[in-house]
């Protein structure tokens, strides 16, 4: 069969040009976390940080122009993006020492609750997170809307590298996020209780 490039895919395709994008941004984005590292040099940790968020809009945005957003596609952004995460933390951290307690938070939230929370999208009908409109409409807009996503992802670290000094001031934003997350996991785990009852009574 001809290979047939940027066409659509079924929901359970492996193969995917956007799938392509997601791993070559991991890979560039951690080439520049090592660079960061091994030349002590935090201007590589931002760059692999923009290559993250840049990546992350860029996979997401293909996928579904072209008609290709896939399960897989959808597992693997998850965890392509909190690998990533935790890696540029973890690097900011050792030039920020003093920021510890907002970062903590966030990577509570980012990379534990969020995460349960994000791939909790395979227990219902839906290709990613980005459905959860059709399953809980609180949870969409809490955190997978457009703003939602940004304040999820970006609020935290834009705030951290360039406004360090309100350190404390951040640390409480991250900690709302992890009470947002919790609140949303607890809606849907009320929705796939009551999901399974009504699969229950009608078998």
């Amino acid at each position: 069969m001809k290979y047939q490039p940027f066409r659509p895919r079924s929901p359970e395709s492996v193969f995917s040009e956007a799938n392509i994008m997601t791993l070559i941004r991991v890979v560039s984005s951690l080439t520049f976390f090592t660079l960061a590292i091994l030349k002590h040099n935090p201007t590589y940790n931002y760059i692999g940080f923009v290559i993250h968020w840049i990546g992350d809009f860029i996979d997401g945005f293909c996928a579904r122009k072209l008609k290709q957003e896939t399960i897989l596609g959808a597992e693997i952004d998850i965890i392509a993006d909190r690998l990533e995460i935790i890696c540029f933390y973890v690097i900011f951290l050792y030039f920020r020492p003093y920021i510890y307690l907002p970062v903590m938070l966030y990577l509570i939230d980012y990379a534990f609750v969020d995460f349960y929370l994000s791939y909790q999208f395979v227990k219902f009908d839906i290709i990613s997170p980005n459905y959860f409109y059709k399953v809980n409409k609180t949870v969409y807009k809490l955190n997978y809307s457009p703003v939602a996503k940004f304040c999820n992802s970006s609020v935290v670290t834009l705030l951290l590298i360039f406004l360090p000094h309100l350190h404390l001031l951040v640390a409480v934003i991250a900690g709302g996020l992890v009470a947002v997350k919790s609140y949303s996991v607890f809606l849907l785990r009320k929705d796939f209780a009551k999901k399974r009852i009504d699969v229950g009574s009608s078998t």
